[in-house]
């Protein structure tokens, strides 16, 4: 498995993130799994 984690600081709080977090089970493309993972959770946005 190859996970991946990212921590979201949620607006206007000092002590709460929302954590997004996935895995994928092909080894041989985590790499590309994780560059995925972080353009997607990149454009995360609180409306």
């Amino acid at each position: 498995m190859a996970p991946a984690q990212t921590c979201i600081p949620v607006p206007g709080t000092t002590d709460q993130v929302v954590l997004v977090s996935g895995a994928s089970p092909v080894l041989d493309l985590a790499e590309a799994f994780h560059g995925i993972f972080d353009a997607v959770t990149s454009t995360f946005r609180f409306t």
